[in-house]
């Protein structure tokens, strides 16, 4: 998912890195009428990417979406629609999908403003009433599980017009978000609130330059990226700047700030879970082996004795939802921020020279990288089952995502590599290996048992991981079969 438009602006930008530093060799090179000839719109442009649907013409019925937008929200899922130009990137490209689905098909998209983040308590009630107002939902992927579970949604899988191996869905997403052969709810190029939910790693460029540290980018290439690694460069860059003899938040420098879900992420980074899945799609607690206890007690021996990280949610900000971790960094006190992606929207302006990674592997051994996404931030799409006709919704979802090929996914591309922090060629490299290595985890998703958490919270603390699991699994198990037994429809 997502490669390609990548690979094409590194073409496009190695293209013009051709033309501006080297104009003189180009001039020269062009010398026959052949190559001087003018290229046709035709011979440039290249083929609109397309769902395999048919001809259709939809008569001008209205279609509408539920949508989790509202003012200010970081995950609002203000990529859905947008019925007018203004300049932006992101805004064109969605008004462009939006102009052709409409014209296509002969179809008027329209959405119905959440005005709040959660809204799974907000979608029930009407759903239960049989209100027929949307014939699709945006949501947060925690929203769109609990409905599912209470059988509010249609299975995916039995939609008519909805491919979803496609490659403008997540396959990555899907293999989670399956459960006993059924899928509920998707997520891909539709949207770029996907893209902007994964957690990876910013670090400060400037220090690692004014530490001569080796950079992280050679770091990952040579498959030395680990958790180690960044405990090392931690330690080698925390400073007491005020002379106090402590290390506070603010006044002094530290190595790794990061949220009170580090643990979980640095333990998802690893390739392990906290559920998984067998042959039949059935889930099972997947971090109570001797492997995963030995990756988690490796983990929290390192992050919890380790002062020069700092775990905290803290926020005194009255302006910002962020935690102060973010502040900190931007003003160039901390050399790793563990973030989700979307926060380098926040750094147009930021005077830090920032980079970007992938969280790092828990060894050299480990066979890739793994960024985590939790059950709050990313949006999915899913049919409401008041939809009478969920085959016509799957045909303009389908159509939706296809298209989102040929303008959104390249015009995120664009924002993330070129407005936003492109400060470095290696950012093209860096984006596509983080976007190709989103995992979630159905634990987290449906709390099963309070498991993912308490599991994540001992890492930090250096507690007891082998009880806390042991405490958990009974209710653990007991809530991964009432939720299958809900999707089975067996309850």
């Amino acid at each position: 998912m997502k490669h390609i438009p990548s690979a094409l602006i590194l073409a496009s930008l190695f293209t013009a890195a051709l033309i501006s530093c080297g104009a003189e060799d180009a001039q020269t090179a062009v010398t026959t009428d052949a190559d001087t000839a003018p290229i046709t719109e035709a011979e440039t442009e290249a083929p609109r990417i397309t769902a395999n649907l048919p001809e259709r013409d939809f008569g001008g019925v209205e279609f509408t979406f539920y949508g989790r937008i509202y003012a200010g929200g970081d995950w609002s899922a203000d990529d859905i629609l947008i019925h007018s130009a203004d300049g932006d990137t992101i805004n064109d490209a969605v008004y462009e999908r939006t102009v052709y689905i409409e014209d296509t098909y002969n179809v008027k998209l329209g959405v119905i403003e959440s005005q709040n983040g959660s809204i799974g308590g907000m979608v029930k009630p009407l759903l239960l009433a049989g209100d027929t107002s949307f014939q699709a939902i945006v949501s947060a992927v925690v929203d769109a599980g609990g409905w599912a579970a209470e059988h509010l949604l249609w299975d995916l899988n039995e939609v008519e017009n909805l491919d979803l191996s496609a490659p403008w869905w997540s396959q990555k997403a899907n293999n989670t978000m399956s459960l006993a052969g059924k899928q509920y709810y998707v997520t891909g190029d539709i949207f770029i609130v996907d893209n902007q939910a994964i957690r990876m790693v910013f670090f400060n460029k400037d220090m690692i330059e004014d530490f001569d540290l080796e950079s992280p980018y050679t770091l990952v290439r040579n498959n030395e990226w680990t958790i180690e690694k960044l405990v090392e460069y931690s330690e080698t860059v925390q400073g007491d700047l005020n002379g106090d003899n402590t290390f506070k938040p603010g006044d002094d420098r530290f190595g790794t700030m990061a949220q009170g879900s580090f643990g979980s992420v640095l333990y998802y980074a690893s390739g392990n879970s906290i559920t998984a899945k067998d042959k039949d799609d059935l889930p099972y607690i997947a971090c109570n082996t001797d492997a995963a206890m030995t990756v988690m007690s490796g983990i929290s021996q390192l992050i919890s004795s380790c002062d020069a990280i700092l775990m905290s949610d803290e926020n005194t900000s009255t302006d910002s939802a962020w935690p102060d971790n973010v502040r900190h960094f931007m003003d160039g006190r901390v050399l790793f921020a563990p973030e989700v992606l979307l926060l380098i929207e926040l750094a147009r302006n930021c005077p830090v020279d920032i980079g970007m990674l992938p969280p790092p592997k828990y060894d050299a051994s480990q066979d890739g990288y793994y960024c985590f996404a939790d059950n709050w931030c990313p949006n999915v799409v899913s049919i409401p089952i008041t939809n009478a006709k969920p085959d016509d919704a799957g045909f303009i979802i389908e159509a939706m995502a296809a298209d989102s090929m040929n303008n959104l996914t390249p015009a995120y591309y664009e924002v993330a590599l070129t407005e936003k922090y492109a400060r470095d060629k290696e950012s093209v490299e860096m984006l596509d290996l983080i976007l190709d290595s989103m995992v979630l985890d159905n634990a987290n998703i449906f709390g099963w048992g309070g498991m993912e958490g308490a599991v994540g919270t001992a890492i930090n603390e250096g507690n007891a991981i082998a009880s806390t699991i042991e405490r958990r699994v009974k209710a653990t198990n007991t809530a991964m079969e009432k939720t299958v037994a809900k999707f089975l429809g067996i309850d």
